[in-house]
């Protein structure tokens, strides 16, 4: 292990993080110049000089060459993560939005992994500084703090790539353009254009429609769906807006913001045919479009009209599988054929490469053609039969690697959901619970429900759900090389 280069970079991504938190400071002498409320400078300069502390302190032991490997990229990712969580806690603690130092853990966890699972019981009561840092931890977490520090630090080593693999979602790690670091960056750009559009859509078609969105909701908002997070600013969530025309459009962009952002970039440059020719977009489009009839058949009967089924249909089935988790219906009424839908597209989740959770897509679609192929060989036994995606043969690497991940993935969840159930709650609220924080969705079922909060969990199930939360937005590895005593082991 190279542990300067490590701490090197860690000082790195405190230094971003402190530069980040300058925004919602900004937006607390706003809103108290506006004279809308008390001024709430001390929760983010007090955190912000003690990260540009931290980043000055780690140029002290700066590498002679910053060598950073496998080993090293997911080490960094996995304690950067913990730290920036931690340190974007603060905000919460000195404000007394939340006083409790693990309910804030918990909070800003949830917001960087875009989880979206909350404690709070009052939210609008909130100082309007500390909402937009919550959302903007979404926004934040969604691309991905070690992605946004390769897209800005000029001539990035090579070896940023296995940064850019720790933290992306997905089974593998694709780059759109020769460079890293120019990679990253299109990558970035695409991500926030598309926030401005988003934000630009809701203040401006809402004055159209007559629903008048405030530019704060409809940023905070933005940020929210951007990084498939669900954190509202209401405690009624998007419901709260009384609004068709906000729900449709925050359909429409959870659903755009679920798709691998590598898409995009080839219909930018004009590459047409990879983009509409992929399968995991086909398939989830496929998915997602079939879930929402089997939902709308399901639950029409108890709706006055079917074009209210139809919307809440597809709202909850593109907040479960973009893993964003807003809400505009309490599914936790509609009828077990619907929740059993739900709770599957939580667990598919979204495409890889996008900002969602999950399993994702890809690794659904591999698995499907891996069940084929050996019911072929089972009948032709001596035949060679590759498993190919896009036309391509896929490598034997990644198909042991998803499957290595399927198998983690279920024991994760098997021991995380025997934990939460020592305090007694539902088999329901337990498996639910688990599955919407380790798939960083956010509602579960039951007392977790979309309509309920995570307040009442004790310490330790708190703690259970932060590990899954983490976890499962670094895809396991990063979190579980932590673990392991070979990692620590100095490189020689």
């Amino acid at each position: 292990m190279n542990y300067k280069s490590v701490f090197y970079v860690l000082g790195k991504i405190m230094n971003i993080l402190g530069l980040l938190m300058l925004l919602p400071l900004f937006v607390s002498f706003y809103y108290n110049m506006q004279g809308f409320e008390e001024a709430k400078y001390s929760s983010f300069i007090i955190p912000i000089l003690l990260l540009f502390a931290l980043g000055m302190l780690s140029k002290l032991f700066k590498p002679s060459s910053v060598k950073i490997y496998a080993r090293e990229g997911l080490v960094i990712c996995g304690i950067g993560w913990i730290l920036v969580s931690l340190f974007g806690s603060l905000p919460f603690i000195i404000s007394g939005a939340i006083p409790d130092f693990v309910n804030a853990f918990f909070e800003t966890t949830s917001g960087f992994t875009t989880t979206g699972a909350t404690i709070l019981t009052e939210i609008e009561s909130i100082p309007k500084s500390i909402l937009f840092w919550r959302s903007f931890t979404h926004w934040i977490g969604g691309m991905g703090i070690l992605c946004f520090l390769i897209a800005i630090v000029p001539k990035s080593n090579s070896n940023s790539m296995y940064v850019m693999k720790a933290e992306v979602p997905g089974p593998t790690a694709g780059k759109v353009t020769p460079k890293i670091s120019e990679s990253a960056r299109s990558l970035y750009i695409i991500y926030s254009v598309m926030t401005v559009i988003e934000i630009v859509v809701l203040f401006f078609g809402s004055r159209i429609t007559g629903d008048n969105l405030r530019l704060f909701d409809s940023v905070v908002t933005s940020f929210s769906i951007a990084g498939t997070g669900g954190f509202s600013v209401l405690n009624n969530s998007i419901l709260g807006y009384h609004s068709k025309f906000v729900e449709w459009v925050c359909i429409v962009f959870m659903f755009l913001f679920g798709v691998n952002f590598n898409l995009y970039y080839f219909l930018l440059t004009k590459r047409y045919k990879e983009a509409f020719k992929d399968e995991e977009f086909r398939t989830y489009v496929i998915i997602n479009v079939t879930f929402v009839v089997l939902i709308t058949l399901n639950i029409m009967g108890t709706y006055p009209h079917i074009s209210d089924a139809i919307r809440d249909a597809f709202f909850a089935v593109n907040t479960c599988m973009s893993t964003t988790g807003f809400g505009t219906a309490d599914f936790d009424l509609w009828p077990t054929f619907s929740k059993i839908i739900l709770l599957l597209a939580m667990c598919i989740g979204c495409s890889a490469g996008s900002t969602g959770g999950g399993i994702k897509v890809s690794r659904i679609v591999l698995y499907t053609k891996q069940i084929f192929r050996d019911l072929r060989l089972s009948t032709r036994p001596n035949t060679i039969i590759k498993v190919r995606m896009n036309k391509r043969v896929v490598d034997d690497k990644i198909i042991r690697g998803v499957n290595v991940y399927l198998i983690i993935y279920v024991s994760i969840m098997a021991v995380s959901t025997l934990l939460l159930s020592i305090e007694g709650y539902s088999i329901t609220t337990c498996f639910s619970g688990v599955v919407a924080c380790f798939n960083n969705i956010g509602p579960g079922l039951e007392m977790l429900g979309p309509t309920k909060n995570f307040e009442f969990l004790s310490v330790s199930s708190k703690i259970v759900l932060i590990i899954d939360m983490l976890a499962g937005r670094l895809e396991l590895f990063p979190i579980i090389v932590l673990f392991s005593p070979n990692t620590w082991r100095k490189a020689k």
